[in-house]
């Protein structure tokens, strides 16, 4: 059973997420230029990110994606780790999000499951197929008999641009190390070649004064790690 520490329902917030896809073999260029001209996120500057991605059997959520459909869901359940030590938190963060175009709308519950345990549960476990339904008593749609499908796990710095405010995050490393073996056939736990730098807010083109991105090999464009993961899980291209 999930238990949420958040009593009230919980509200979603809106904004715009813009992606510049990156090699991940240069990203620490990338990340040493911020440095310079950034300042690190007081709240959240550096970790681990993982997350287990829930679909349906015919993957719904993953064809939305594919397909670019205009609406999009994704079902998570998140967790962190220090980006040094790669020691779990104790807590963890089931969410729901949702596109709507270019829009986003989130809803995130804290939940009672400590990061080490899911860190080493496998996807098979009776556990994590009761706790998508939390979303659903707490009136979230997400439609019904929701699987963990993969984990992807992935190393996370968090930026602020001084002159104008934006949010900026660098997502590199990313891998997929596990998946269900009843939603997948095998397993590729290989690392993709890509990297994501993402600019979060109302702003929608990188500020004048990051503009040199671009000429360090950020290129603007859609990025799923969960469509990508998958594709690379069952070595197929879309």
């Amino acid at each position: 059973m999930i238990e949420s520490t958040n009593k009230t329902k919980p509200h979603p917030a809106s904004q715009h997420e813009t992606k510049f896809v990156i090699n991940n073999s240069s990203v620490h260029l990338i990340i040493q230029w911020l440095r310079c001209r950034c300042l690190p996120d007081r709240e959240f500057p550096a970790g681990i990110v993982s997350s287990i991605y829930y679909d349906t059997r015919d993957w719904r959520f993953l064809r939305e994606k594919i397909n670019s459909d205009y609406l999009k869901t994704k079902v998570r359940l998140r967790w962190y780790a220090d980006i040094d030590s790669e020691e779990p938190e104790d807590k963890s963060y089931l969410e729901a999000k949702y596109k709507v175009g270019p829009k986003r709308e989130k809803v995130r519950i804290k939940t009672d499951f400590s990061g080490k345990w899911l860190s080493r549960v496998g996807l098979d476990n009776r556990k994590l197929l009761h706790i998508p339904g939390f979303l659903r008593s707490m009136g979230v749609m997400v439609g019904s008999a929701l699987c963990p499908a993969f984990k992807i796990t992935y190393k996370r710095l968090r930026f602020v641009e001084p002159t104008t405010g934006a949010r900026l995050s660098v997502d590199y490393d990313i891998r997929a190390p596990d998946v269900n073996r009843r939603m997948l056939p095998r397993t590729n736990p290989f690392g993709l070649r890509s990297a994501v730098f993402e600019l979060k807010g109302p702003m929608r083109e990188l500020p004048d004064v990051l503009g040199q991105l671009t000429a360090l090999g950020c290129r603007k464009q859609s990025f799923s790690k969960y469509s990508t993961c998958y594709a690379k899980i069952m070595r197929i291209t879309f």
